[in-house]
């Protein structure tokens, strides 16, 4: 019964691990810099490196640095769900690039709605938002869904005086869809005064946003958040975007 019992627990620690539904979740933060040669990137790096990971600890928020094989590794098993990632940078032949090691046996992107990688059907969809921050919620609700998914949040900070023109442009887009449909409203014998809600809602959201910008000395980032859905069906593909 001893041999029992040690499968049974481990199979517990595992699925405290993974979750309740099987599921293994991780979160990796990938940053980058721009230098005018090697050397200062690398000391760039390694202080951005140590200020996150301090900020982290500061939040108890266990981190620690992944190293090159431990990268590829990830996106091997992004690209390969069902393969084991071997690999040593030793076995790494001259002018030989590592992505040899870490792409699929085939990729097919016929129809364009899906593409297949490996045994695997994916289909992937995307939003951005212009913020001064980002809800908590939003990204808790995000990363709480349970299903084989990955999602990535891609995140650009924008200078405020570049900041302040770009919503200032969307300010004026959006003056001009009203007057679009003010012209409509008056074609079709409506009053002109009634806007469709989504447009008072987003026009109310700039205007924000750029009073923030002006009078809270805040920045603004750009966020684009892709998802990317797979599964050996398109079946199953379906019901999981769905």
């Amino acid at each position: 019964f001893d041999d029992i019992r040690l499968e049974f627990r481990d199979m517990l620690k595992s699925q405290i691990v993974k979750g309740n539904n099987g599921l293994k979740k991780s979160k990796y933060i990938t940053f980058t810099v721009e230098a005018d040669n090697m050397e200062q990137a690398i000391s760039k790096l390694e202080r951005l490196e140590i200020d996150i990971l301090s900020n982290l600890k500061n939040m108890g928020v266990r981190a620690e640095s992944l190293t090159g094989e431990e990268r590829l590794k990830i996106l091997h098993d992004i690209l390969n769900p069902s393969k084991t990632f071997y690999f040593s940078y030793n076995d790494l032949q001259r002018k030989e690039s590592t992505k040899t090691y870490i792409t699929p046996d085939e990729f097919n992107f016929t129809p364009s709605r899906y593409f297949k990688f490996g045994k695997f059907i994916g289909a992937t969809s995307h939003f951005q938002i212009l913020a001064s921050e980002l809800s908590d919620r939003m990204l808790s609700e995000f990363l709480d869904i349970d299903d084989n998914i990955n999602i990535s949040f891609h995140i650009r900070a924008i200078e405020q005086s570049e900041a302040i023109k770009m919503v200032k442009r969307k300010n004026t887009d959006i003056d001009k869809m009203r007057i679009e449909e003010n012209k409509k409203a008056v074609r079709s014998g409506y009053d002109m005064d009634i806007l469709p809600s989504d447009l008072i809602t987003y026009g109310e959201d700039v205007k924000s946003l750029l009073k923030d910008l002006q009078t809270r000395d805040e920045r603004m980032f750009v966020v684009t958040i892709v998802f990317m859905n797979f599964a050996r069906t398109i079946q199953k593909l379906e019901n999981s975007i769905a």
